[in-house]
């Protein structure tokens, strides 16, 4: 994975990839949708075709979720990045040093492809062209959408300018950012009870669906093949899709 230094901007995806696999995964799963709805809603093979539009949306709203989960893990990480680098200020390392030495644990932690593996690689190339290390950190976090990380740039930037005592620094700003995050974790552990309800949800009106067609076979068999039938189907496709957007936005609010 590609890391852009010289003043040139990041993309997400520098720190954030999407895998092949993932990909292909995301693309199956997006087919599969879009038979489903098929089955349920039409039965015929025609109506794929405009039903891929909704594919298509689902493959996007699914790769969102994916990098929203990648950014959580790399908040986690970032944590524990920011404890071991205010313990290796306490041993008596710089703060560059702090972060970069501490490459190996994070490692040994999470592995050498993770995000904060990249990160500190990316810390090291700039000290190695000279760029600042706040500018660094200021142009992962805005690239990667996560607040704490930018919040840190700052915090060191106005540091470093003003010759403050950076251990202490350090030191209570890992504490805040520390608290911040576990704090929202505790927070999104009790939620999840939600995520789950949700999925139960979108997926009972196909319970329903299937069960009748199981023990009454032939019961929606109007619906599939008259104009009048069809467009029922329409309208009830889009308020499901609506209640289903609106089910996602309600259990994906920030905490």
């Amino acid at each position: 994975m590609g890391i852009k230094l010289k003043g040139q901007d990041c993309d997400t995806n520098d720190f954030l990839p999407v895998t092949i696999k993932e990909k292909r995964r995301l693309a199956v799963k997006s087919v599969l949708v879009v038979l489903v709805l098929d089955y349920f809603f039409y039965q015929s093979f025609l109506a794929v075709i405009p039903l891929s539009v909704i594919g298509c949306f689902y493959y996007r709203m699914e790769k969102g979720a994916l990098l929203e989960r990648k950014k959580e893990i790399a908040r986690e990480q970032f944590k524990e990045l920011m404890l071991l680098a205010s313990t290796g200020q306490k041993a008596g390392y710089s703060p560059e040093n702090a972060f970069i030495s501490s490459y190996q644990d994070m490692k040994a932690l999470y592995g050498k492809e993770s995000t904060i593996c990249h990160m500190i690689q990316a810390l090291r190339s700039g000290r190695e062209n000279n760029i600042a290390f706040s500018r660094l950190w200021k142009q992962m976090g805005n690239q990667l959408g996560i607040a704490e990380i930018s919040e840190f740039a700052s915090v060191y930037e106005i540091s470093h300018q003003c010759s403050g005592n950076m251990a202490s620094v350090m030191e209570k700003t890992a504490s805040v950012i520390v608290h911040k995050i576990e704090t929202e974790k505790e927070i999104s552990i009790l939620l999840s009870a939600r995520g789950l309800e949700q999925k139960i949800m979108n997926a009972m009106p196909f319970l329903i669906m299937l069960y009748i067609n199981l023990t009454s076979p032939g019961y929606f068999r109007g619906l599939y093949h008259s104009m009048s039938g069809v467009l029922l189907m329409t309208i009830c496709l889009m308020i499901y899709l609506a209640a289903y957007v609106w089910s996602v936005r309600i259990v994906s609010i920030r905490v």
